[in-house]
C-alpha cells in the first residue's frame, strides 16, 4: 500500500496549500518501535547517500547516470538538469536529491518551496511494507525533511507552521529510528510544540538521537546541562556533549556548534576540559561515529 501524502501540484504554494490533504492516510498509520534496532545508525540525513541502479532498461537510468557523473564533478547546473529529467520519469532518488540540493542552496539558490516540492514526491511513495530497504530509507527521510518545513514554516514559499502535523510526521520517521526525527522530537517536547511539554520524555529522544551521534542532538543536551534548566547543571558533561557535536557535525553545515565549543571550552579550566574529553571518549567508544555509507555519490573535490 502507498500511502498519498501531498498532491503533486507543481506551485509549491499550492503544495503547502493541499498537503495536509492526503496527511490523514499517513497518521494512522501504527507507529512499531523499531527506533533501536539500528536500522538508521549509519544514516546520514545531511547529503544525499544511495547510489543509482545501473539497470540499462530502466527509462530514467541514463540520466541518473550523467547526474552523478555531473555532481561528482560539482558541475551541479547538468546535474540538475539531468535529476530533473529522472524525477520527471518517476525516479524517487532524483526527486530525492532535488530537495537536498534546493535545502541546501547546492548550485542552485536556496528555495524551500522547491525543496518542499521534491521532498513531497519522495514522501509520497512512502509505505510501511516497503520491501527495498534503499527506497525506505530515502521515503523516511523525506517525511523528515517535509516535517521540517512544516515544523518553522516559510513565509516566501507560503507554507505555514503546522507543529501538529510535523510532530505526527517525525513520530512515523522515528518510528524507524531517523535520529532527525527523535531530535526534532525531543526539542518539541521540550519546548511543548504540537504536543505537551515533557522534558524527561524530550531528554529520552534526545539520548536516542545522541546515540546515533547526531551533531544536534548532542549540542542541544551539552545547551541543556550547561543552562541546568531542565537537568543539573554540569558545565564539564556540557562540554563534553559539545566535544562529541564537534566530531558529528561538518563545519560548514553547522558553523555554530564549532563557534559555541570554542566559547564554553575557553570558560572552563584545563583541568575541565580534560575531563571532559576522557568522557566524550568513553561514550565514542559506546557509540561510535558511523561509517561513511556505502555507494554514496561522491562530493566534488574543489
Amino acid at each position: 500500500m502507498c500511502v498519498t501524502l501531498i498532491s503533486r501540484i507543481p506551485a509549491p504554494a499550492k503544495l503547502a496549500a493541499g498537503a495536509v490533504l492526503g496527511l490523514s492516510v499517513l497518521l494512522t498509520i501504527p507507529h512499531i518501535s523499531r527506533a533501536e534496532d539500528g536500522s538508521f545508525f549509519s544514516f546520514a540525513p545531511a547529503l544525499p547517500q544511495l547510489s543509482t541502479p545501473t539497470l540499462k532498461s530502466i527509462p530514467w537510468a541514463e540520466n541518473m547516470k550523467k547526474a552523478r557523473l555531473a555532481y561528482s564533478k560539482g558541475n551541479f547546473e547538468d546535474a540538475r538538469i539531468f535529476l530533473e529529467k529522472a524525477s520527471d520519469e518517476g525516479n524517487i532518488v532524483a526527486s530525492w536529491y532535488l530537495g537536498h540540493m534546493y535545502r541546501l542552496g547546492r548550485g542552485v539558490p536556496a528555495d524551500t518551496g522547491k525543496a518542499f516540492h521534491y521532498y513531497s514526491i519522495v514522501a509520497e511513495s512512502f509505505t510501511p511494507d516497503e520491501p527495498d530497504p534503499r527506497r525506505l530509507r530515502i521515503t523516511i527521510d523525506a517525511l523528515v525533511r517535509v516535517a521540517d518545513i512544516y515544523r518553522l514554516g516559510d513565509k516566501d514559499a507560503s507554507i505555514a507552521p503546522d507543529a501538529k502535523t510535523a510532530f505526527s510526521l517525525y513520530n512515523t520517521a522515528a518510528s524507524y529510528g531517523h535520529p532527525a526525527a527523535h531530535y526534532a522530537q525531543g526539542l518539541m517536547t521540550l519546548k511543548g510544540q504540537g504536543v505537551k511539554a515533557n522534558p524527561e520524555k524530550a531528554l529520552r529522544w534526545l539520548f536516542l538521537a545522541a546515540k546515533k551521534r547526531y551533531a544536534p542532538a548532542e549540542a542541544l543536551l551539552g545547551e541543556l546541562f550547561w543552562k541546568g534548566e531542565v537537568v543539573k547543571r554540569d558545565r564539564t558533561r556540557a562540554l563534553m556533549w559539545f566535544v562529541l557535536a564537534t566530531q558529528s557535525a561538518r563545519p560548514e553545515e553547522n558553523p555554530e556548534i564549532f563557534d559555541r565549543y570554542n566559547e564554553i571550552a575557553g570558560e572552563l579550566s584545563q583541568e575541565q576540559r580534560l575531563e571532559a574529553d576522557n568522557r566524550a571518549h568513553l561514550w565514542a567508544e559506546k557509540y561510535p561515529l558511523p561509517p561513511p555509507p556505502l555507494g554514496a555519490w561522491p562530493e566534488p573535490q574543489t
